[in-house]
């Protein structure tokens, strides 16, 4: 037994617990220092996910007629979702009629996606007496139907372009980021990242250590040799 490499070890170890202990407490504004951290990374990705611009010009180019009929579930849902796309939707029961160019549709989803990105929450309220997430998890579910149907009919341009790039690259990204400042990264973001780096070596460190003061070493296996 090593007693200088058990030694190092246990004290990695409980000064690793220890911080962490402390990491938990509400430490910043209110918040433990891994909440915190968290929600800075997140303000990072929001800042770097940002790509309604883009989208928007693409999607005008889609205007080829669409006319189909998406079911929502509920007669609330339907109704909800037909506030949404103005006079290119007619609800009829618990379904959704969608008739219209399809670039024309999508540029209002992304109009809503990008209200949503910047946090606007009058805007939904007033445009439609709704929650920006719960009308962007309207558009989300009714795309994605719209998306179904399309690639039902072989249309799958469009609908890849509907799952690729609304959904996964505008709508997704200005729902679950809503609330947060998007914010590029800066040194208090290197900082976090280089302390997350040295607080993983941290406890490899001690748990090596340990091992080595308790004899425990791990060996390569020897390769058989074939007779």
């Amino acid at each position: 037994m090593g007693k200088k490499e058990l030694g190092i070890g246990i004290v990695l170890a409980v000064s690793f617990i220890a911080l962490l202990g402390l990491m938990m407490s509400p430490i910043v504004d209110g918040k433990n220092f891994i909440a915190y951290a968290d929600e800075r990374f997140d303000t990072y990705a929001k800042h770097s996910s940002y790509f309604i611009p883009e989208i928007k010009s693409e999607a005008g180019k889609f205007q080829s007629a669409v006319s189909l009929e998406i079911d929502m579930k509920s007669e609330e849902s339907a109704k909800k979702t037909s506030m949404l796309y103005a006079d290119f939707a007619e609800q009829k029961g618990s379904k959704v009629v969608v008739n219209g160019k399809l670039g024309d549709i999508l540029v209002l989803a992304l109009n809503d996606a990008e209200k949503g990105y910047h946090n606007d929450e009058r805007y939904f309220e007033e445009k439609y007496g709704m929650s920006a997430k719960e009308t962007l998890y309207l558009w989300h579910t009714s795309l994605g139907l719209i998306a179904k149907k399309l690639e039902q009919e072989q249309r799958f341009e469009e609908s890849l372009f509907i799952k690729t790039q609304i959904l996964m690259r505008a709508i997704e990204p200005a729902y679950n980021f809503y609330g947060l400042e998007a914010t590029p990264i800066d040194i208090m973001g290197g900082v976090l990242l280089i302390f997350y780096v040295i607080y993983t070596l941290w406890w490899g460190f001690a748990i090596y250590f340990i091992f080595e003061g308790i004899g425990i070493k791990v060996k390569k296996a020897k390769s058989k040799k074939e007779v």
